[in-house]
């Protein structure tokens, strides 16, 4: 599977939960790209709470959480 194909697939399963997903027209506007990559980093930071704590059930939904948005962004942005 590539890239693209895990980003469409990851996208379609966001916007039947309700995420809001990026839309590629949104690449200018100066509030989008910061919002995702904030929301990346409050992820990864649940994930070291969720390590700290010797959580691992929560710490790996974290984790795939990161990869849900970093893969959402990556599609739209054709990075492959």
């Amino acid at each position: 599977m590539t890239l693209q194909e895990l980003a469409t697939e990851i996208r379609e399963i966001n916007t039947a939960n309700g995420w809001n997903v990026f839309q590629e027209e949104e690449w200018a506007d100066t509030y989008k790209i910061p919002a995702i990559l904030a929301l990346v980093h409050s992820e990864a930071s649940e994930a070291l709470e969720a390590f700290r704590k010797d959580d691992r059930e929560n710490f790996l939904e974290e984790m795939a959480d990161v990869l849900i948005r970093v893969f959402d962004l990556a599609g739209h942005l054709k990075l492959d």
